[in-house]
């Protein structure tokens, strides 16, 4: 199954990722599959982000935006500067406040507008800050990340961004080992996956680097916790962007699971 279809993307969508463990990927995907099915495909952030190798960059004025984007072919990234002294990376650029991401979105340009709406310093699991995620109200999806390979680990910074707030949120202690209901409880909490999501947008929780099918069955473990925790949330998605697989796990599928 492609992204698109798994995250009931149609011809018009603006899609924010927030979370760790496979934002780029997922955005990289869905670029490839819009553009391969005919659609103008925008990638942008409201944060910073290292922009994608693969695709031509237009940076341009919050005020000017608009000019410069109808001169230039989808699919491109759009970002408002460099970052002078970027950490970790090579080079990254700074997005666009939510208010200008939402006149975007209204404009037209893009018939997919795809945003990282918040950082992870590319670790597998994070939960929010006070000022994040930035989600543009305009979102018509909202799609929130964890990876997988967090599962085991202990809730240290060297797999976790912000391990404290996902202390917070699961009464784990720093240091504890994360658990498969520890991911799914962040996913789709109120102060995690939820965070700042638009009442009418779609939210999809995703799991990434599902490789092997060991991982795929902890990622359904993660997912049939999500979902049993919220009405949000119809269905999640664990991929492996290595292995080219993409899998909905439903809610009717954990509601069927239930009553075996």
């Amino acid at each position: 199954m492609d992204l698109a279809a798994a995250l009931g993307l149609g011809s018009s969508a603006a899609v924010a990722f927030v979370g760790a463990g496979g934002k780029k990927s997922a955005m990289g995907q869905l670029t490839t599959e819009g553009t391969d099915e005919g659609y103008d495909v925008g990638y942008t952030t409201t944060t910073a982000m290292p922009p994608p190798p693969d695709l031509p960059l237009t940076l341009t004025d919050p005020d000017g935006w608009r000019t410069d984007l109808e001169t230039r072919d989808p699919p491109i990234a759009v970002a408002r500067e460099e970052v002078a002294d970027p950490a970790r990376v090579n080079r990254k650029v700074r997005g666009f406040e939510a208010s200008v991401m939402e006149q975007l979105s209204d404009a037209g340009l893009f018939d997919w507008v795809l945003v990282k709406a918040d950082g992870a310093r590319k670790r597998e699991f994070k939960a929010p800050s006070d000022g994040e995620p930035v989600v543009p109200s305009t979102a018509t999806h909202v799609v929130p990340v964890a990876s997988v390979a967090a599962v085991g680990e202990a809730l240290t910074t060297d797999v976790v961004h912000r391990p404290e707030r996902v202390a917070d949120i699961t009464g784990l202690r720093v240091g504890d080992t994360i658990t498969a209901t520890t991911v799914g409880t962040v996913l789709t909490h109120p102060d995690g996956g939820l965070r700042n999501a638009p009442a009418r947008a779609s939210v999809i929780p995703l799991v990434n680097k599902a490789d092997t099918e060991p991982q795929r069955r902890i990622a359904t473990d993660v997912l049939t916790h999500a979902l049993s925790q919220t009405e949000r949330c119809s269905r999640g998605v664990i991929t492996s962007f290595a292995s080219d697989i993409c899998e909905v796990v439903s809610r009717s599928d954990v509601q069927e699971e239930k009553q075996r």
